[in-house]
């Protein structure tokens, strides 16, 4: 199933999904029908310039969702965190885009899919935020009109507020201050992320562009005990070095080999604590001969030894 989402008044997101599948937006929820698959997304207004989409579904077709760039329209910042509970296969991880940029996103048949989106209004983003110094960064979500995608990994301080977020019932008058306390923490601790790339060159990206990049950086994700050749990725994405280079750490905000690393140690956290391997196992499995190496490459991603994090993670458990 394809849908394509063309913002306009009168129609919102959640509408015109609710159409197009043949289900009923009833109480800010859309059911999934079984022919598409089981689950819901649910909407929530939490003030005139704030809003959350929470989706939780299975679906038994692929979906392809793609929303058409706004053309002088409101200036919104999206926030799309993705993969928060440990079951999801992939690494969690937050895309920040543009309601000025084509979005394109497919969800093969059979994809558990847990996200959180937040829309923002760049004029309460700038409250919240209240930077003193704007960075190079900031400037281009704020005054700019240039579109712009950019991704991190979510931390696991920001996994466990997500799935808080999710699993947590809330009714009664409290239920609008429950979620709107809880995103803006997570935009709080997603910019405490983002603002650690400090000046990052910006330049305007198209969707053309972000595909290749994101088939670039799933090549070096899925091949992740081989570290990436720049030349070989280049003829991959037919681009030039340098502006392979400039695009992919303007969306991720590190370079290549960096983003590799990043990626592997953030692999191998996960499977030291979600699946329980030693830290033999999850040295040889990320292709590590030498555990010191290992060991030391991931300290300086993680912040602890393997082991250590490993301790950690068995003690959070029990209790």
């Amino acid at each position: 199933m394809i849908f394509n989402f063309v913002p306009s008044e009168g129609i919102g997101m959640l509408s015109a999904f609710a159409e197009a599948i043949g289900s009923k937006l009833e109480n800010g929820i859309v059911e999934l029908p079984e022919h598409l698959g089981k689950g819901y997304i649910k909407g929530l207004d939490l003030g005139p310039r704030i809003r959350v989409m929470i989706r939780q579904y299975e679906l038994n077709e692929d979906l392809v969702f793609k929303r058409s760039a706004i053309e002088n329209g409101e200036k919104v910042v999206v926030m799309a965190f993705h993969n928060f509970f440990s079951r999801v296969p992939g690494l969690p991880f937050v895309q920040i885009t543009s309601t000025g940029i084509n979005y394109e996103d497919f969800f093969p048949i059979h994809s558990k899919i847990n996200s959180i989106l937040i829309s923002v209004h760049v004029s309460l983003l700038k409250e919240l935020l209240y930077a003193q110094e704007e960075t190079t960064l900031l400037d281009n979500m704020m005054n700019r009109d240039q579109p712009f995608l950019y991704e991190e990994i979510i931390s696991p301080q920001m996994q466990e507020l997500a799935r808080e977020m999710v699993t947590t019932t809330i009714s009664g008058e409290l239920r609008i201050f429950f979620y709107r306390l809880k995103a803006e923490e997570l935009i709080y601790l997603l910019f405490t992320e983002l603002l650690k790339r400090r000046e990052v060159a910006v330049q305007s990206i198209n969707i053309a562009d972000v595909k290749t990049i994101y088939l670039v950086k799933d090549k070096i994700t899925v091949q992740i005990n081989q570290p990436p050749r720049l030349d070989k990725l280049a003829k991959f994405a037919g681009m030039s070095t340098s502006k392979l280079k400039r695009l992919f750490k303007q969306i991720f905000g590190k370079n290549i080999y960096d983003y590799y690393q990043y990626y592997r140690m953030n692999e191998a956290a996960s499977l030291l604590k979600e699946k329980g391997l030693t830290v033999a196992e999850t040295g040889y499995e990320l292709g590590f001969s030498n555990l010191s190496h290992f060991a030391r490459v991931f300290e300086k991603y993680i912040g602890l030894k393997p082991k250590k994090y490993a301790l950690e993670g068995n003690k959070i458990e029990k209790n």
